[in-house]
């Protein structure tokens, strides 16, 4: 934590945020030498976590539930994973859950992951088992968040066929289920779930539809579920493609894009950022050269502009991986596991989109300062980012803060009746 802090406030994204410069920090005393690479400030953060950490994999799912990342499936060595761990995106704890009941899926990749609507249930489609194409999954299952326990779908109607590499989104109680491959046949094919019903249906669509395609991302903004990227099991040449369904209409719609348009790829990730859901972040994946990228990019989707942001941070950042998994938790990305061609990871990366200092770090720096007498000499023993902060904060700027929060019971009743 200690190491998060001070590289926060040595990074240019502190010394130049607002909230830095409302506390009076000097910009000058914590800036870096962009030549001295090992003392270099990155974004990317590797995490050290604790907990029963997943067995390495690639193909799996991740997705986002409170402050929690769900993780299932997956495959290494020979084998697909149907275990489902829980990752505390606050305390970096991973959790192995136990099976609570007699329902379990088969192991499996690439297959499709979300939650339901009203976020108490992950739903599960499709995916394959290791011998690809001649072991895909076809049942919707669905996993209770809160028991613990999975079950099998009762679906009707016109049901998607086995395959894997689809994308599944929810919006307003229903699943929409896009794209994916028999293994042989790709297709571009629209499914949707309805959560009340449990009634399938495929729909005819109109506009200009995306191809077929596999391992492309989506992700469901208002009305639209926009499909970035995808294609066969290699992609196709040229610039990356992003189209956007409207889920009212049913009719699809190509994204006139500009900028620095990355080129097209698979098995990458694209985050949504919870500050501005209009902004997607995308890492990683395989091009159509065949090679694995460990770049940052991101697409305003009210603009259609690219933008590279994150590349060549050196031993900061991830190395190269495709089919891993990225999510958001409070503007920070959290990449996990994936192969980078050689070997597959376990391995939890975060980049932080922004930095937001801890009140409790701010608080400490004002008091350490107005007491700054009765320190004396021990400063040289705080903790860097503390000593950093005793040293320039500005002592004209007041922290609000309750001083009955520390008063003795009595205190607290005689600052009761001095604001009454």
């Amino acid at each position: 934590m200690f190491d998060d802090l001070l590289k926060l406030l040595r990074s240019p994204h502190w010394v130049n945020s607002p909230i830095a410069r409302r506390f009076g920090f000097l910009g000058s005393e914590l800036t870096y030498e962009e030549s001295e690479q090992e003392d270099t400030p990155s974004n990317w953060t590797k995490i050290s976590t604790s907990g029963h950490r997943p067995p390495m994999r690639s193909g799996h799912s991740s997705l986002v539930v409170g402050d929690v990342m769900y993780v299932f499936g997956g495959y290494n060595d020979g084998n697909c994973h149907n275990d489902v761990y829980a990752f505390n995106l606050v305390h970096h704890h991973w959790q192995l859950i136990e099976k609570t009941s007699s329902v379990c899926p088969d192991g499996r990749a690439s297959h499709a992951w979300c939650a339901s609507t009203d976020k108490t249930k992950l739903y599960l489609f499709g995916g394959s088992g290791p011998h690809w194409g001649q072991t895909n999954m076809g049942k919707l299952l669905q996993f209770n968040i809160r028991d613990k326990s999975w079950t099998i779908v009762e679906a009707k109607g016109t049901q998607p066929p086995p395959g894997y590499g689809q994308t599944m989104c929810a919006n307003d109680n229903m699943l929409y289920l896009f794209g994916g491959t028999s293994g042989h046949v790709y297709v571009n094919d629209l499914y949707i779930f309805d959560e009340a019903t449990k009634i399938w249906r495929k729909e005819e669509t109109g506009g200009k539809r995306p191809s077929p395609r596999y391992k492309h991302q989506a992700t469901m903004i208002d009305n639209r579920m926009y499909v970035i990227g995808g294609g066969l099991y290699d992609p196709p040449t040229g610039p990356i493609d992003t189209y956007y369904l409207d889920v009212g209409t049913l009719e699809w719609h190509d994204v006139e894009c500009s900028g620095n348009i990355p080129k097209s790829r698979i098995a990458h990730t694209i985050s949504q950022l919870s500050s501005d859901p209009y902004r997607l972040v995308m890492f990683g994946g395989r091009d159509d050269s065949g090679s694995r990228q460990n770049e940052m990019s991101e697409l305003n989707l009210q603009t259609g502009e690219w933008q590279i942001f994150s590349n060549n941070e050196g031993s900061y950042q991830p190395d190269p991986r495709d089919f891993h998994t990225s999510v958001v938790y409070d503007d920070r990305i959290f990449v996990f596991g994936g192969s980078n061609g050689v070997e597959r990871n376990n391995d939890v990366f975060r980049y932080t989109m922004k930095h937001q200092p801890s009140t409790l770090l701010i608080l400490a720096m004002h008091v350490l300062h107005e007491h700054i007498d009765c320190v004396g000499e021990d400063v040289e023993a705080l903790p860097a980012e503390l000593k950093y902060g005793v040293e320039n904060i500005n002592s004209d700027v007041e922290c609000s803060y309750n001083p009955t929060w520390y008063a003795p019971d009595d205190c607290r009743q005689e600052h009761a009746m001095r604001d009454m």
